[in-house]
């Protein structure tokens, strides 16, 4: 029932995944230091919208990880793997 680590965030527009990964990416949470990047596009829809996310604090709700990444965009999704 906790984080492994990891996240998806998915965006509308492509440029909010940019400015996510720039404002960010290497930034320390707790005792984490997270990495943003683009993941694999699932479908073309998505290509270069869709953000992996790891180095998670094990403690980090699926609210708390929309909150710090809305700011930079609207996401179409998110979730955490646990």
């Amino acid at each position: 029932g906790q984080s492994l680590g990891y996240g998806f965030v998915n965006y509308v527009e492509a440029g909010d995944a940019d400015r996510a990964i720039g404002a960010l990416n290497g930034l320390k949470l707790q005792t984490k230091t997270i990495k943003v990047s683009y993941a694999r596009p699932s479908s073309a829809s998505i290509r270069d919208a869709n953000l992996y996310v790891s180095g998670l604090p094990k403690a980090m709700g699926q609210k708390e990880m929309e909150q710090l990444f809305s700011q930079y965009g609207r996401i179409i999704t998110s979730r955490i793997l646990v």
